[in-house]
């Protein structure tokens, strides 16, 4: 990918550019926002009244089909709730035997019956016709008018119930004067002579039901609901006004056919049409109101159910967008005449802001190779304080080789002259021995205090610890400290760099033998296992441990918990640096059953792609 370098422009660049674009940018400022003012903002006002209209329209048109369905399912329940009982009573032994024997004691039996159960239904009447028409008995039977005794034959529930077994209809009563559901089921006779159900109908049970509560419900909610018939007349509303009333006829919907047209006695409902044959507009006092007409055919039956839910909403929420989105043109417009004003400080102050940016990142790169540059003085100055530190123990460890092979060398001249030569042989060998250890001890300082190459690479942490330790060793032994060491049998690499990583443990481990000065029992356990895409190396001593409040602050430069003149404290702080470098960690905890616990966490490189 081609990358393309910023462009830094000086103060003077900046300057002409601003001279060429200032007539363009302060042409006609004014002019630009008075167009956008008298213009855009009512055109943005028209567009977002009529899209948050349209929004709008159809969320409450869904919403109001919702609340159709639910006045639909209302209704059915409310009707089939009492369907049952003329099909149940129809098929009662009582009801048989009083339409065969209509004799006084039956009749008193069952008009309490009836009686009961109305009751209980809360239905307006229920009653039972022989298969004249003429009404037996009836809940209404101690009631003034009552029905028992009238001749009901012409109804139309009594004849489709006699001819096809069931009837329904919606009327007045004749009787009552009070508007309900009749439904009529038909009782069969019996044939005595064989014992089986015959043709023809001995009478007729019907139940007729008000629907009061229902509309009484339908008035809680916000709709205008409306029922009606297959003539078009509403039996069924939630409006006091509308019942008894006729649709008029022009209608989103299609009525079912009409037997018998309206008469033109009965009143139209007062509603206009606004627009579309789905708004309908109402006169409510002195004002004028919309509504949504929605219309659903009912199941099963004649009747049509329609819902008038009202636009109000749809007319606030079209109002409130065009208002929004004329302040959002107004403030756009001032906020771009405001702009275009302030252009010309706004490109001085960018050109100034990027010569100060460059200038910035200019001293932070200087800053930055200063820094990397003393840390690695710092680092090489850790490195050789250790060396100073170790150098007595060295030169002990130097002076015992080297009293050993001159005591050995008198020992070959005397030998020699003696005529003794495997005994001389024998004296070089030790002697040789006693070089290669001294060769070894001087190699290992010597790898020790070379700078770093920077270069990170694989390294084997086992390596690490056994070169850390081996230049350790005479203070460790001096300081009568004895070393635990749980390492892998077979090489286990991470991401390092080996004389870093040395110098990280030999801080650690020095640290830890410093820390027991003044313990009875000084040992050190290291252990060094793989979890996961980590190696984790620990050291862990034997003596009094962290202090608590000392902790959070332990790699932190300068602080040491030594004596005055025994560390500058940056030896802790050096390590964790080099062992974020690596992209590992290293912390600091005090073991559970005593002492102090460092953890190194470095990436396993014998596992990487």
């Amino acid at each position: 990918m081609v990358r393309i370098a910023p462009t830094r422009w000086t103060f003077s660049q900046s300057r002409d550019w601003v001279a060429r674009r200032l007539p363009v940018l302060f042409a006609r400022p004014r002019r630009v926002m008075l167009a956008v003012l008298v213009v855009g903002m009512p055109l943005a006002a028209a567009v977002a009244a009529g899209l948050a209209a349209d929004n709008a329209s159809e969320s409450l048109r869904e919403q109001g089909s919702a609340q159709l369905s639910l006045y639909e399912s209302n209704l059915r329940t409310e009707l089939e709730r009492h369907a049952a009982v003329p099909m149940v009573l129809a098929r009662d032994q009582e009801v048989a035997d009083l339409l065969r024997d209509p004799s006084p004691e039956r009749v008193d039996h069952l008009n309490r019956k009836l009686e009961a159960i109305a009751a209980t239904l809360k239905a307006s009447a229920l009653y039972v016709m022989n298969g004249a028409g003429t009404t037996v008995a009836a809940s209404n039977w101690n009631a003034t008018p009552s029905f028992v005794g009238q001749n009901f034959s012409y109804r139309p529930y009594f004849q489709s119930a006699m001819e096809r077994g069931e009837g329904h209809h919606f009327a007045l009563g004749t009787t009552s004067l009070v508007p309900g559901y009749y439904t009529a089921q038909r009782v069969v006779a019996e044939n005595r002579t064989d014992g089986r159900a015959g043709d023809r109908g001995a009478g007729v049970v019907v139940l007729k039901v008000g629907f009061q509560e229902l509309e009484r419900a339908w008035s809680h909610g916000q709709e205008k609901v409306l029922v009606s018939d297959r003539d078009g007349i509403v039996f069924i509303t939630n409006v006091e006004g509308w019942r008894y009333n006729a649709l008029p006829r022009r209608l989103p919907v299609t009525l079912p056919a009409s037997a018998s047209p309206p008469t033109e006695e009965i009143p139209t409902l007062p509603w206009a049409f606004g627009g579309a044959s789905d708004r309908i507009t109402l006169r409510e006092g002195n004002a004028e109101r919309r509504y949504l007409l929605q219309s659903a055919a009912v199941p099963g039956g004649d009747w049509t159910i329609h819902a008038l839910t009202s636009l109000a909403p749809v007319a606030i929420r079209a109002q409130q967008a065009g208002l929004l989105a004329a302040a959002v043109v107004a403030l756009a417009a001032l906020t771009g005449h405001a702009l275009a004003q302030r252009r010309l400080n706004l490109v001085e102050r960018l050109a100034l802001q990027e010569e100060a940016r460059a200038e910035l990142e200019r001293r932070v790169a200087a800053a930055t190779a200063e820094l990397r540059a003393t840390e690695n003085e710092l680092t090489q100055a850790a490195k050789l304080a250790a060396l100073g530190q170790m150098s007595a123990a060295m030169a002990h460890e130097i002076n015992q080789p080297l009293a050993a092979i001159r005591s050995f060398a008198d020992n070959a001249v005397v030998l020699l002259e003696r005529g003794r030569p495997d005994a001389v042989r024998d004296n070089l060998a030790e002697i040789a021995d006693l070089t290669d250890r001294m060769a070894a001890i001087t190699r290992s300082l010597k790898g020790f205090a070379r700078r770093a190459s920077g270069t990170l690479g694989a390294v084997s942490a086992a390596a690490a610890v056994g070169q850390a330790l081996a230049l350790l060793e005479a203070r460790l032994r001096r300081d009568s400290v004895t070393v635990d060491t749980d390492l892998p049998p077979g090489p286990l690499l991470v991401t390092g760099e080996d004389v870093r990583l040395q110098q990280v443990l030999v801080n650690l481990i020095g640290n830890a033998a410093d820390a027991m000065r003044a313990s009875p029992h000084r040992h050190v356990r290291i252990t060094l296992a793989a979890e996961g895409e980590e190696a984790v190396l620990t050291v862990r001593d034997s003596g009094p441990g962290i202090a608590e409040a000392d902790l959070p602050r332990i790699f932190v430069p300068f602080f040491t918990t030594k004596e005055a003149g025994d560390g500058l404290g940056l030896g802790l702080s050096i390590s964790h640096g080099i062992v974020e470098d690596f992209g590992g960690s290293l912390t600091a905890a005090n073991h559970p059953e005593g002492g102090a616990l460092f953890t190194i966490r470095l990436k396993r490189r014998d596992i990487q792609t």
